[in-house]
C-alpha cells in the first residue's frame, strides 16, 4: 500500500474512522493491459480525429502514448450505447488546450477505463468526461487532471471508482442533471486532489462552484472511501436538494474550505470518515474581516431529517467520526430569510416538500399558515451527531488560531428581517432550531478548548453551560474525560459590597453587605426588620433570571442564621416568570429561626412556559430591630 505523506494515522481515532487512504494519483491501479481485449478496435496514438469512437457496444483500445482529437474546439468523443475505452499503460487523451470535451452526449452504459484524460478547457460549470450526465456510465482507474471546468459529470447510477482527479480548474467531479433525475450514484475509492485551479470563489465571490466534488438534485449517492485532501475550496459539497447520501469511511483533509457541506438538501448519514485540518484557509479569511461566523469541518446549511422522503434515512445523522484540528467543529445553521421565493434564497430552488411546479405557492398571505409555512422551508432539523471524536488542538490550526473565531460547535441561526412578508421575521428561526427541531449533540468525546455558539453568533457558552439544561445538548459526552457541571442560574455570595445589588428593600426592611463572620469566605449579606407591620425584600432585576427550561427540576438552596434578636420565620418565594416576566407559579422554601448557619433548600420542577426566575423574603417580627443573614445562595439543575 502507498500512503501518501499526510494520510498518516491520527490519535483518538473514532470508531470506525478510517487513518489513511492508499494514494490513487501515481500509483499502478491506473495502468491498464499491456494487450487489447479480445475483439477491441486497437486505437494508436496520434492525432485520432479521423478515427470512428462513436459505434455502440464496442471495446475500444488506446495504445500508449498521446492521443489527440484535432484542433476544432468541439472535437470530442460521442459514444454510442454500451461502448467501452480501454487505456493502456501511459495511455493520454489530450485536449491540447484545445478541445472543450473529452466524452460528452448521452448515450448510456458507457465504460471509461485506465485513461490519462488532460488539457481539455470545458467552461466554467461543464464537464471534460461525461459532459451530457449520460447514465449507467462506469469511470474506474482513470487520471483525469489539469482540465478546465470539472473533470467530470455524473448521470443517473453512474459508477465512479478509483480514479485520480487532480489539479481540474473547477471541480474533480459535478453531479448535476437537467429535471433532478440522478438516482444511485456511486463514488467510491478515489482521490481527489488539488482542485479548483481557477479560484472561482475568489474570481466571482458567493458563486458557491468550487470543490473536490459537488452534487445537486441527487437522490441517492454513496461518497465512500475516497481520499479527497488538498482541494482549493470544500471537500464534498452537496448543494440543493439532495436526499438520501451515504458519506462514508473517507478521509477528508488538508481541504482550503469545508470538509463536508450539507446544503438545503435531505437524509443523510455521515459516517466513520476522519476529517482533519480543513478550512484553516477559509477561517482565517473569515478572521481577518472580523467576520464570527463559525467556520466548520462538517457544515449543515438547512439541511433537514424529512422522513417524507423516501431514503435509507430519515435524519442526518453524524456518527463514528474522527474530527481533529479543523478550524472548527460541525456548525448547524439555519437562515431565517432562506426559503422559497425569498431574495434570500439566490439559486431560485424550492423545497423537494413544495416541488418545484408549487413554488408561486409559497407567497403570502398562503405561507403563513400549514402546511406551507413548514413545507417552504429548509429547517434544519433531525440532526442527531453522536459517537464522534472531536480533537482541537488551537496551536496545532495553521500555526495558531484566535479563539474567539476557531474551535466552535455551533448551532444557530439570524435574526429574520425580509422579505416584509416573511413570516418567519424575528427570532422565529433561532428558537426553532436550538429548542424545536429535534438537533440534538450526544455521547460524543471531546478534547481541547472547544467552545459553543448557540442560538447566534453573539453567544459563546462554555461546555457546562452547553450541556445545561437551557440548551440540553452532549448528554453523556465527555470533555477531557470528564463531565462538565452545568453552571448555576445564578450563583450569590455577597464577597464584595456591590452584590447587595439587586436586593432591593420592598417595605419594612434594610439590605447591608456584612464583612466577616461569612458562611464561605468573608461576605454575607444581612436582612433587618425595619418596622412593626412586616417587612420584604425583593430583587430589581425584573424579568427575572433568564435560563430557565420548563419542565427541568431546580434545586433552590441558600445558607442563612439569626444575626440580631430573634429571627423570626423567614418565607423565600422562587417566582417563575415567563420571557415577559409574567409570574407563572410561586414556590416557598421556609426558613425558620436558625442560631448557627444553616441550608434551606428546595427542588422544583419549572413550569410550562418558564424561561426565568427571581424571588423574594417575606418575613413579620412585630416590631423593628430583627435581622439574619443569608449567603450562598444558588439556583441551579437539580443533580448538577
Amino acid at each position: 500500500m502507498v500512503v501518501m505523506g499526510g494520510a498518516t494515522p491520527a490519535s483518538g481515532e473514532a470508531a470506525g474512522a478510517t487513518a489513511a487512504k492508499a494514494a490513487v494519483c501515481g500509483s499502478s491501479s491506473l495502468n491498464g493491459p499491456a494487450t487489447p481485449p479480445a475483439g477491441a478496435v486497437v486505437v494508436p496514438a496520434g492525432d485520432n480525429s479521423g478515427v470512428d469512437l462513436r459505434r455502440a457496444n464496442t471495446t475500444y483500445y488506446f495504445e500508449t502514448g498521446t492521443h489527440t482529437l484535432g484542433t476544432d474546439q468541439y472535437a470530442q468523443i460521442m459514444p454510442g450505447d454500451g461502448a467501452t475505452f480501454i487505456g493502456a499503460p501511459g495511455a493520454v487523451l489530450d485536449g491540447q488546450g484545445l478541445n472543450r470535451y473529452a466524452f460528452t452526449q448521452q448515450a448510456t452504459g458507457v465504460t471509461i477505463k485506465h485513461l490519462t484524460i488532460t488539457g481539455f478547457v470545458a467552461p466554467r460549470d461543464e464537464g471534460v468526461v461525461n459532459h451530457d450526465s449520460g447514465d449507467d456510465w462506469v469511470v474506474e482507474h482513470n487520471t483525469i487532471r489539469d482540465n478546465s471546468g470539472a473533470g467530470l459529470m455524473a448521470g443517473a447510477r453512474n459508477q465512479i471508482r478509483g480514479n485520480c482527479f487532480k489539479d481540474n480548474g473547477q471541480y474533480g467531479l459535478n453531479a448535476y442533471k437537467s429535471g433532478n433525475t440522478i438516482t444511485g450514484l456511486v463514488v467510491a475509492d478515489n482521490e481527489f486532489t488539488g482542485n479548483n485551479t481557477d479560484d472561482w470563489e475568489h474570481q466571482e465571490p458567493g458563486c458557491g462552484c468550487t470543490g473536490g466534488m459537488k452534487f445537486w438534485a441527487v437522490n441517492g449517492a454513496d461518497v465512500t472511501g475516497n481520499w479527497v485532501h488538498g482541494n482549493h475550496g470544500p471537500g464534498v459539497w452537496a448543494d440543493t436538494n439532495n436526499n438520501d447520501f451515504l458519506i462514508e469511511d473517507n478521509l477528508i483533509e488538508d481541504n482550503e474550505s469545508l470538509g463536508i457541506f450539507y446544503e438545503i438538501s435531505y437524509n443523510a448519514v455521515i459516517r466513520n470518515n476522519t476529517i482533519r485540518g480543513n478550512a484553516w484557509e477559509s477561517g482565517a479569511e473569515r478572521a481577518a474581516k472580523g467576520d464570527p461566523f463559525p467556520e466548520a469541518a462538517i457544515y449543515l446549511s438547512e439541511a433537514d431529517g424529512e422522513p417524507r422522503l423516501q431514503a435509507r434515512t430519515s435524519k442526518i445523522e453524524i456518527t463514528g467520526n474522527l474530527l481533529e484540528n479543523n478550524w472548527g467543529g460541525i456548525t448547524a445553521w439555519a437562515n431565517a430569510d432562506r426559503f422559497c421565493n425569498s431574495p434570500a434564497s439566490t439559486t431560485g430552488d424550492c423545497t423537494m416538500i413544495v416541488g418545484p411546479t408549487d413554488k408561486s405557492q409559497c407567497s403570502a398571505p398562503a405561507i403563513a399558515g400549514q402546511p406551507l409555512y413548514t413545507d417552504c422551508r429548509w429547517w434544519t432539523k433531525n440532526v442527531d451527531i453522536h459517537h464522534n471524536t472531536f480533537a482541537f488542538e488551537p496551536g496545532a490550526v495553521n500555526g495558531g488560531c484566535p479563539t474567539q473565531y476557531c474551535g466552535h460547535m455551533a448551532l444557530l441561526s439570524n435574526w429574520g428581517t425580509y422579505p416584509d412578508w416573511s413570516p418567519y421575521k424575528g427570532d422565529v428561526i433561532q428558537k426553532s432550531i436550538v429548542h424545536e427541531s429535534n438537533n440534538s449533540w450526544h455521547h460524543n468525546t471531546y478534547t481541547g478548548p472547544w467552545q459553543f455558539m448557540v442560538t447566534d453568533m453573539g453567544t459563546r457558552v462554555a461546555p457546562g453551560q452547553w450541556v445545561g439544561p437551557q440548551y440540553g445538548q452532549d448528554a453523556g459526552s465527555t470533555f477531557d474525560g470528564g463531565t462538565p457541571t452545568p453552571p448555576a442560574i445564578t450563583e450569590h455570595d455577597f464577597e464584595s459590597g456591590s452584590t447587595t445589588s439587586p436586593y432591593l428593600p420592598w417595605y419594612g426592611a434594610g439590605v447591608a453587605h456584612q464583612t466577616g463572620g461569612a458562611h464561605g469566605g468573608t461576605g454575607s449579606l444581612q436582612l433587618t426588620s425595619t418596622a412593626a407591620f412586616g417587612s420584604a425584600v425583593a430583587l430589581d432585576n425584573f424579568p427575572g433570571y433568564r435560563g430557565v427550561v420548563a419542565g427541568t427540576g431546580y434545586r433552590v438552596s441558600l445558607w442563612y442564621r439569626e444575626a440580631v434578636g430573634t429571627m423570626p420565620a423567614v418565607t423565600w418565594n422562587v417566582r417563575w416568570r415567563d420571557e415577559s416576566g409574567t409570574v407563572l407559579r410561586t414556590d416557598a422554601v421556609v426558613l425558620d429561626r436558625q442560631t448557627a448557619w444553616s441550608e434551606a433548600a428546595g427542588t422544583f420542577t419549572a413550569p410550562a412556559g418558564a424561561t426565568r426566575v427571581d424571588w423574594t423574603f417575606v418575613w413579620n417580627t412585630g416590631a423593628a430591630g430583627p435581622a439574619f443573614q443569608i449567603d450562598d445562595l444558588a439556583i441551579r439543575a437539580a443533580g448538577a
